[in-house]
């Protein structure tokens, strides 16, 4: 069992490695145009693709939804604790807490683990975390928040859109389908080299802070695995459904959360450090996850 889940993970962890090599060692991957490819082209395709090739029942679609925004909910009152008790500012240190990487890590690891149907559900998963990324986080770290920045999210709009043809029973013709598929093809790879480039680029110029910031990074991943877990328990998911989110949710700390921290004059070198150090932790939790419940 925990060979077919290193034959599934180990190429994400190559591919990663080979975009932190190419961030360190060459220019492939600087285009700044190459990110906003896969955000705006290549992430959408793959969402329709999915979402329409498996006729996900918009019912269902709805309920992965709802289960995701109380697993938010639940990582964001327990991390609000868990943060005052360690007298740590909520601005800041919140939204890495909350808001997993379930984008360029977890959208592959969703596919590689639960092949189509999973990445599908995964699509959803990540769109409502995204939204969580551009409420949560920008409005945590900013101290305010514009609605209409998610009228600027690709992702958010394609969702709605899925959900649109969902709900009306609307069906692509083939040659449609087939060209999502195709543009979707070009996603997964290329957010898995830019994860590895932006992990090369991290900035650590502050060793002080390494065992606070390793146990925020400890607690990301085992906070939002139980959180999913206690969640799905109690709500009406399919067996396939519960693992995604469950897996989803078991993600490292954002590099979103890095980029919002730079923005806002965050503590960018423990944001830095939680990203690094929560990945490998992720990837404990997920093992121990598949070998105990999946």
């Amino acid at each position: 069992m925990l060979s077919a889940l290193a034959n599934s993970l180990i190429p994400i962890l190559l591919i990663i490695a080979l975009g932190f090599f190419l961030g360190k060692k060459t220019r492939y991957l600087e285009n700044p145009s190459l990110g906003a490819l896969v955000s705006n082209i290549g992430l959408p395709a793959l969402m329709l693709h999915s979402i329409l090739s498996i006729q996900m029942q918009a019912s269902s679609m709805l309920s992965i939804i709802i289960a995701t925004i109380l697993i938010l909910t639940l990582v964001s009152v327990i991390s609000f604790i868990f943060l005052k008790t360690l007298n740590l500012p909520t601005r800041y240190y919140l939204p890495p807490l909350v808001n997993p990487n379930t984008g360029n890590l977890g959208l592959p690891v969703a596919y590689a683990l639960f092949g189509e149907e999973g990445m599908a559900i995964a699509v959803v998963i990540s769109s409502v975390v995204q939204i969580s990324h551009f409420t949560l986080g920008v409005g945590f770290m900013s101290g305010s928040y514009q609605p209409k920045q998610l009228l600027k999210n690709g992702t958010v709009i394609y969702l709605l859109v899925g959900g649109l043809f969902l709900s009306l029973g609307i069906n692509l013709p083939t040659p449609i389908m087939g060209t999502l598929n195709m543009l979707s093809h070009i996603t997964l790879p290329i957010m898995l080299l830019l994860l590895g480039k932006s992990i090369s680029s991290l900035s650590v110029k502050e060793n002080s802070k390494i065992g606070r910031a390793t146990l925020l990074s400890l607690f990301r991943p085992f906070v939002g695995a139980i959180s999913a877990c206690a969640v799905v328990s109690i709500f009406p998911l399919n067996q396939l459904e519960a693992s995604v989110l469950i897996v989803l949710n078991a993600m490292p700390v954002a590099v979103i959360s890095y980029m919002l921290a730079n923005k806002y004059q965050g503590p960018i070198d423990e944001i830095a450090l939680m990203i690094l150090i929560s990945l490998p932790m992720s990837f404990c939790v997920v093992s121990l996850l598949w070998w105990l419940y999946i």
